[in-house]
C-alpha cells in the first residue's frame, strides 16, 4: 500500500511492537479497577503531560470540521486502532483528532507515550474502531429526561426502571433527543478499556461513569447469560495479567459487561437494534426504555455517529396521557407480528427475558391450560416492564 501514513511533527517513526491488549504485570497490591486504570492507560494512553500537549494538538486540528470521512463518520475524540499499514504499527491506538477533506485522511495521534505525541494522516480503510466516551452527553442526574416530556418511573416490586410521559403526548411527538455517553465495537476488550478509561477520568469528570454506574446490570439475565459474561470476564482478566484473578476481581468485570449488554443499542439502525454484531451505544435515558410487544414509542434514529446530529430521538407512536409508560420494540420490525411463544423465545435468547408486557400477558392467558403453563414456569426472569 503506497503512501498511506504521513506522520507529523517528527521525521522518522519509532519501532515498535504490536498493540498488547493489557500490559501483562499489573501491580499486586491494587483491587482490579485501578490496577487497569493506573497501568493500561498510562502505558496506552499517555501521561498528564501528554495530555496537555495533545490538548494543544486537538486545538490545532479543529480547521478540520466536520467529522464525517468519505464513508466513516466518528466523533470526534474516539480511540481507533491502526490496521494494514505495517506489523510494527498493526493494533496502535491513536486518538480521533478530525477528518482533512482535502488529502481525504483522517488525522490521527498517537497514544503511546513513545511516540512522543507525534499524529498521522491515514485513510479510514486502514484503522478500526475501539470506542468513544462522552461525559458532556451524560446525564448528570435529576427525574426528567432531556426536554422534560418524559421522566423516570417510580420502581415497583419486581420491576426496574423505566420511563413515563411527564405530560400529555400526542401521536408522532419528538419527546426527546439524547446523544449516546459511550460508544464501542462489539467487543469485550473494547468495553473494559472504555470501562476504565472512564475510572480513569472520574476524578475531573465523572459524568460518564456515574451514568454507566445508574444503568441496570442485567438482574433478570438468565443463568446462560451470566455464565457467559463470567467467562468473558476470565478471558479479559487473562489478557491483563498473568496472575489468577480473585473471585470479586472477575465479579467486577463481568458486572461491567452484563451492565454494557443489558443497556446497549445498536447504532445506524432505524429501530432498536438490539443484539446484532456492530457499534453498540449507551445512553443516559434512552437505556432505560422498556420493551413491549405493543409499543408506545420507537427510535425515530440511531444514527448517533453523525456528527451533524448525533443524536438519537425517541418518538411516540400514539398519543399518550401523563404516567403512562413509554416503551419500544427491542426486536426487529416484523417481531410484532409473531405468536407470544415465537416473541418470548426471541427475546430470552437475544436480551434474557422473558416478555410479561400486558400483550404478552394477555396472548398467554388465551392460550390451551398446558401451553399456558409452559410459558408461566419459563418466566421467571421477568422484563422490567412500568
Amino acid at each position: 500500500m503506497a503512501a498511506v501514513l504521513s506522520l507529523r511533527s517528527s521525521p522518522s517513526l519509532p519501532q515498535c511492537p504490536a498493540q498488547v491488549v493489557f500490559p501483562p504485570t499489573p501491580r499486586e497490591d491494587l483491587p482490579l479497577g485501578r490496577t487497569l486504570a493506573l497501568s493500561a492507560f498510562a502505558a496506552a494512553h499517555g501521561s498528564c503531560k501528554a495530555a496537555k500537549r495533545a490538548a494543544r494538538l486537538r486545538r490545532a486540528a479543529m480547521w478540520l470540521g466536520c467529522l464525517h470521512g468519505l464513508a466513516e463518520r466518528l466523533p470526534q475524540h474516539s480511540t481507533v486502532y491502526l490496521t494494514g499499514l505495517s506489523p510494527d504499527l498493526e493494533g496502535e491506538p491513536c486518538e480521533v483528532l478530525g477528518f482533512d477533506p482535502s488529502a481525504k485522511r483522517w488525522l490521527l495521534r498517537f497514544l503511546h507515550p513513545r511516540f512522543e505525541n507525534q499524529s498521522c494522516q491515514v485513510p479510514e480503510q486502514c484503522f478500526t474502531f475501539g470506542y468513544c466516551v462522552q461525559p458532556g452527553a451524560a446525564a448528570l442526574g435529576g427525574s426528567a429526561a432531556p426536554g422534560g416530556a418524559a421522566r423516570e418511573a417510580k420502581r415497583r416490586p419486581g420491576l426496574g426502571r423505566g420511563l413515563e410521559a411527564a405530560e400529555q403526548l400526542e401521536q408522532g411527538q419528538v419527546i426527546f433527543e439524547e446523544c449516546p455517553f459511550l460508544i464501542t465495537a462489539d467487543d469485550v476488550n473494547e468495553v473494559c478499556r472504555a470501562y476504565f478509561k472512564m475510572r480513569a477520568a472520574s476524578g475531573d469528570s465523572p459524568g460518564a461513569l456515574d451514568a454507566f454506574n445508574r444503568l441496570s446490570a442485567g438482574e433478570h439475565f438468565s443463568q446462560e447469560a451470566v455464565q457467559r459474561c463470567e467467562a468473558q470476564a476470565a478471558q479479559v482478566w487473562q489478557a491483563a495479567t498473568s496472575r489468577a484473578a480473585s473471585p470479586l476481581e472477575l465479579r467486577q468485570i463481568a458486572e461491567v459487561l452484563r451492565r454494557w449488554e443489558a443497556n446497549r443499542f445498536l447504532q445506524g439502525a432505524g429501530g432498536a437494534g438490539r443484539g446484532r454484531a456492530g457499534r453498540y451505544a449507551l445512553f443516559s435515558w434512552v437505556s432505560l426504555l422498556n420493551h413491549s410487544c405493543q409499543p408506545s414509542a420507537m427510535l425515530d434514529s440511531l444514527s448517533a455517529l453523525q456528527p451533524e446530529d448525533g443524536k438519537s430521538r425517541v418518538k411516540a407512536l400514539r398519543g399518550l396521557a401523563p404516567g403512562e409508560a413509554i416503551c419500544i420494540n427491542y426486536g426487529p420490525p416484523e417481531l410484532l407480528e409473531w405468536d407470544v411463544a415465537r416473541r418470548r423465545e426471541y427475546l430470552q435468547r437475544q436480551n434474557g427475558f422473558t416478555c410479561r408486557c400486558p400483550r404478552c400477558l394477555t396472548e398467554a392467558k388465551a392460550k390451551p391450560q398446558g401451553e399456558e403453563k409452559s410459558d408461566l414456569v419459563s418466566s421467571v426472569a421477568e422484563c422490567s416492564y412500568t
